[in-house]
């Protein structure tokens, strides 16, 4: 799964990287990006690329009541009532500079903060959707797709994000041909191209948010007390 991510490029290097001609936004560092938060997200239309905030939480647009989903299953999207119309209609993609994930270890879940080696910009594959209330309120809404893991994620989770480049990013907004993009863009990121460190398990609290998140935990550093590992609420995820 992917539950916790990190977005710290600059504005001007999103936009320039992803061909994005208009933005709604001040994109701002985070580092600490959380479930239920409004996240930057990337959206085509009518072959316009736009820089906007949705909730990271899926909402099917016939769904009666809001029960947010954060990640949609690669291999099943295609099949679920609640991803297959958004995954031919309503594509986006997530801009994002790392995330986080925690392995069980000791009895313990740690935390570890996973990036491209490059430090080069990528983006999640998402899916998005309008949700509107009862009273009439709109929720805009959206969800990173998984995958299974490669080599070097599934030391630390079995689960990773669906991870694009630029030129493959622009590849998932274009393309309308499920099986195509399934087969040639919904597939894990190569391992040797990644690297992952241990980091403070303060990045287990929402409101830890600053460049101490990404910073180096040795391994053999056991000094720190253990705050309980975040929790995803059941309806989170697919």
């Amino acid at each position: 799964m992917c539950g916790r991510f990190v977005q710290i490029d600059s504005e001007d290097k999103v936009m320039s990287a992803f061909n994005i001609l208009q933005s709604e936004i001040i994109l701002e560092p985070r580092y600490n990006i959380c479930p239920s938060q409004r996240i930057p997200v990337i959206i085509q239309k009518h072959g316009l690329r736009t820089l906007e905030m949705r909730e990271w939480g899926l909402i099917p647009f016939w769904a009666k009541e809001p029960k947010p989903m954060i990640n949609a299953r690669a291999e099943t999207a295609a099949e679920k009532v609640s991803f297959r119309n958004a995954l031919r209609k309503r594509r986006c993609l997530i801009p994002a500079s790392g995330f986080f994930e925690w392995a069980k270890e000791e009895g313990q879940k740690k935390p570890y903060f996973i990036r491209l080696k490059d430090g080069a910009p990528f983006a999640f594959a998402g899916l998005w959707e309008e949700w509107t209330s009862t009273e009439g309120e709109i929720r805009s809404t959206c969800a990173i797709l998984t995958i299974v893991a490669n080599s070097l994620i599934k030391k630390i989770h079995h689960r990773m994000p669906v991870m694009l480049t630029p030129s493959r990013g622009a590849m998932w907004l274009e393309f309308s041909e499920v099986a195509i993009s399934s087969e040639k863009l919904l597939r894990p990121f190569p391992a040797d191209k990644m690297e992952a460190w241990r980091v403070s398990q303060k990045v287990n609290v929402p409101s830890f948010d600053n460049p101490d998140c990404l910073s180096r935990l040795e391994m053999d550093d056991d000094s720190e007390k253990n705050p309980e590992p975040p929790a995803v609420h059941a309806s989170h995820l697919d």
